[in-house]
């Protein structure tokens, strides 16, 4: 059993969307529903399939930059671009990409980056759905996740994330030690991928290290405060979460 991954193709050179093609029918799960040449179709394509798994992207269509497209593609979409210009790694790192290729593509890396999808061939149902979730399972706290951090490309460890606090389609997330940055997704991404043992969303818009709670104390109605090692000022606890933070952590009825 093989789980169906849609995808477009965002290209302005013909010939690397027919080679593109021909390899990808290495690949029968992916079915392609459309292709674009240009900024402006590639907007049109983008909006007509929001919901799409994954697309296929180059960085120059006919002299304007890709990444202006990032807007409107779904932060839960898995971009793999495939350009000549290596310049624009980092940047590209900043949305849900699975890959950056330089051409010219190979087979071979084609197959290696397709791999990170998680979609596995030659496989009976029961081993699929094994490696699936194999695949999508949370950080370990000792996991190490890359990120771009003041335009750079930089390995941090889950357990020194401090907190993440949503913003808009970002997320701003503050390490202990001090230093932050900015990502591009939602922070209910960070919330599937993160342990529940050792982080905890207190509000529709910020998650904590649990292991850095200083404190908590009861808010009004049925709301929390929570004091975070390192920041100055507390977090409010939601109703709904601070009713879960007890339940989970059998806290007493004096909060």
């Amino acid at each position: 059993m093989l789980t169906t991954v849609n995808a477009l193709i965002i290209e302005d050179d013909t010939s690397s969307v027919t080679l593109l093609k021909e390899f990808l029918k290495d690949f029968p799960y992916i079915e392609l529903l459309g292709e674009a040449f240009n900024i402006k179709d590639a907007e049109t394509l983008i909006n007509a399939n929001p919901n799409v798994d994954l697309i296929f992207m180059d960085i120059d269509l006919k002299g304007t930059n890709a990444l202006d497209l990032m807007k409107f593609v779904d932060p839960q979409t898995k971009v793999l671009f495939i350009t000549a210009y290596p310049d624009f790694a980092v940047k590209a790192f900043e949305y849900n990409t699975i890959d950056y290729i330089v051409k010219p593509i190979s087979r071979d890396r084609l197959k290696k980056a397709i791999s990170r999808l998680g979609v596995f061939e030659n496989a009976d149902e029961n081993d699929f759905e094994e490696k699936s979730a194999k695949h999508s399972s949370k950080f370990g706290i000792d996991n190490m996740v890359l990120m771009n951090i003041d335009n750079e490309l930089k390995f941090i460890k889950i357990k020194d994330i401090n907190y993440i606090e949503a913003k808009g389609n970002y997320t701003y997330v503050a390490l202990n030690d001090g230093k932050s940055f900015t990502t591009y997704g939602l922070i209910k991404l960070w919330e599937d991928k993160l342990p529940q043992d050792d982080f905890f969303r207190v509000h529709r818009s910020t998650i904590v290290n649990l292991h850095n709670v200083l404190k908590i104390e009861r808010g009004t109605y049925d709301t929390g405060v929570l004091y975070l090692n390192g920041v100055d000022q507390p977090f409010e606890v939601s109703r709904n979460y601070f009713s879960i933070i007890k339940n989970k952590f059998k806290l007493t009825s004096t909060l």
